[in-house]
C-alpha cells in the first residue's frame, strides 16, 4: 500500500488560488487561526455577518485533521446517549446530544446551498454487536432512543444479515441523520467560498504565539479585535495553561481500489450505510466516491504512541478482519493509507471558551469529529456577534472537572494522564 492521503489525491478536481503566507503585518475586525472545519465555519459566520476577516493556517487549508478523516458526519457524541442521560439527565444531555446534531445540519446546508463538491452521501448508521455479551450495548442504546423518541430499527442476527450480512455480527442498530463527506475536498470549496465573500486566507502561516490581540509569525503579525483560535496540535510555547487541555490519540485510514457491483452488494444489499462496532477501539468503514471502501480505526498501543507511527501494521489487521467477515471481498486490494492525529480532550468533549486574561480571545479545541468543530467554530463566532445567548459553559468549559486533574497530570505526564481518562470513559 501506498503511504499517501488518497482523499488529497481524489480531489484534485476542485481547483483553489495559492494563498501565500503573510508578510507583512495587519489588522482586521476578526482574525481566526487554524482552517479546519472548526476555523472555516467560524470564519464563514463572521464574513456573513458583515465582519472583516483574516484566517491564518499553518500548511494549507483542511492540512491537518479535517482533512484527514474518514468523512463521517454522525448526530452523536462519543458517549451513547445513555451514557448522557445517566451522567447529566434527560435535559442536559439533549442539550449535549444536539451538538453534533446541529454539527451535521450546518455541514450539509452548507454543501446543499453552495453545491459544494465533496462527495456527500446520505449514509445511515449501523452500530454492530461483536459478541453476546455486548449485545445489551445495543440494546440499552435502542432503549434509550425509545425513551428519547429518537428515530432508530434495532436488528437481531437474522434480520441483519440482510442489510450487512458480515459473518459473526450479531445485532446491529441503526439510526438516520447521518451523512457521509470527502474532508479535504470540503475544507477546499469552503476555502473558496470564503476567499469569494472577501475573507483575506494566509497559508503557510504559522502564528507562534499571541501577544495581547497581535498574533506574531515568522514574516508578519496580523492584530484584531477578536481572535478565534482553532488550532490542533498546540505547543506548550504558544499558550502553555490551554494546551495542557487537548491530547491527540492516532488513527489509521485506508482505502479500496474500486470494487465490483457483486463485492459492493455483499457488503451492502440494500443501502449504503456508515459502521462500527462494539470494540473498545472499533474499526469503522462505509463506501466512498469510485466504489471504493474507507476502512479506520487504531489500536491501544498505536492511539498514544508517542510518535507519528507509520507502520501498516495497525490497518493491516483491520482490512484482515474485513475480509474475514466478508469473504466475498477476500481479493480486494487496498491502495492507500494514511494516519490521522485527532484532538481529544479528556473526556472527548470540544472545548470552546475564552482566554481567562483576555475575552477578545477564544480557543475551540479538542473537536473529536467533523460535526463538532463545525458547531464549535460557528458558537465562537455567534458569541462574537451576538447570534447566541447560549451558555454551554457546562459541557464546552476549559475548566470543567476530568477524571484526572492538573495536579495529577504535571506528575503523570499528558499521555498517561489522556489515556486513563479515556479508558474511564469508555468503560462508564
Amino acid at each position: 500500500m501506498l503511504l499517501e492521503n488518497w482523499l488529497y489525491t481524489g480531489t484534485l478536481n476542485i481547483k483553489t488560488p495559492y494563498c501565500p503566507p503573510l508578510k507583512t503585518d495587519i489588522k482586521s475586525d476578526c482574525l481566526v487561526i487554524g482552517g479546519g472545519f472548526a476555523g472555516l465555519h467560524a470564519a464563514l459566520h463572521l464574513v456573513d455577518e458583515g465582519r472583516q476577516v483574516v484566517l491564518l493556517e499553518k500548511r494549507i487549508c483542511g492540512g491537518s485533521s479535517s482533512g484527514r478523516s474518514a468523512g463521517f458526519l454522525t448526530p452523536e457524541s462519543e458517549e451513547d446517549i445513555k451514557q448522557l442521560i445517566d451522567s447529566l439527565g434527560k435535559e442536559e444531555a439533549k442539550i449535549k446530544h444536539d451538538i453534533p446534531v446541529i454539527g451535521v445540519k450546518l455541514i450539509v446546508d452548507t454543501i446543499k446551498k453552495n453545491k459544494f463538491d465533496c462527495d456527500l452521501r446520505k449514509q445511515d448508521s449501523l452500530y454492530l454487536s461483536i459478541k453476546k455479551s455486548h449485545d445489551k450495548f445495543i440494546e440499552d442504546e435502542a432503549e434509550t432512543r425509545k425513551e428519547m423518541k429518537l428515530p432508530y430499527e434495532l436488528y437481531n442476527e437474522h434480520q441483519l444479515k440482510k442489510i450487512h450480512p458480515g459473518k459473526g455480527y450479531r445485532m446491529g442498530l441503526k439510526y438516520p441523520g447521518s451523512y457521509g463527506v470527502n474532508s479535504f475536498a470540503y475544507t477546499q470549496e469552503m476555502k473558496n467560498l470564503l476567499i469569494k465573500k472577501g475573507v483575506r486566507i494566509y497559508e503557510d502561516t504559522e502564528v507562534h504565539k499571541i501577544d495581547k490581540n497581535t498574533a506574531i509569525t515568522h514574516l508578519g503579525s496580523a492584530k484584531a479585535n477578536n481572535i478565534i483560535v482553532c488550532i490542533d496540535k498546540m505547543k506548550s510555547e504558544f499558550n502553555e495553561e490551554v494546551s495542557k487541555n487537548y491530547y491527540h490519540i492516532q488513527s489509521f485510514l485506508t482505502i479500496s481500489e474500486p470494487m465490483s457491483e457483486d463485492e459492493m452488494s455483499s457488503m451492502f444489499p440494500k443501502e449504503e450505510m456508515m459502521c462500527w462496532n462494539t470494540k473498545l477501539f472499533y474499526i469503522h468503514y462505509r463506501p466512498v466516491q469510485g466504489n471504493r471502501l474507507i476502512l479506520g480505526g487504531s489500536s491501544l498501543l498505536s492511539s498514544y504512541h508517542k510518535q507519528h507511527h507509520n507502520s501498516p501494521s495497525v490497518i493491516n489487521t483491520f482490512i484482515k478482519e474485513i475480509k474475514d467477515k466478508f469473504p466475498q471481498v477476500s481479493n480486494l486490494r487496498f491502495t492507500n493509507y494514511w494516519m490521522g492525529l485527532i484532538d481529544v480532550t479528556k473526556d472527548f468533549t470540544p472545548i470552546v471558551d475564552y482566554d481567562k486574561d483576555n475575552e477578545s480571545i477564544q480557543y475551540v479545541l479538542g473537536c473529536a469529529g467533523l460535526p463538532f468543530a463545525a458547531f464549535c467554530g460557528d458558537h465562537a463566532a455567534k458569541r462574537i456577534t451576538k447570534k447566541t445567548k447560549q451558555d454551554l459553559g457546562k459541557h464546552l468549559g476549559m475548566h470543567r472537572e476530568f477524571f484526572v486533574p492538573d495536579w495529577l497530570q504535571s506528575i503523570l505526564g499528558k499521555r498517561v494522564s489522556f489515556g486513563l481518562s479515556h479508558l474511564k470513559e469508555m468503560f462508564k
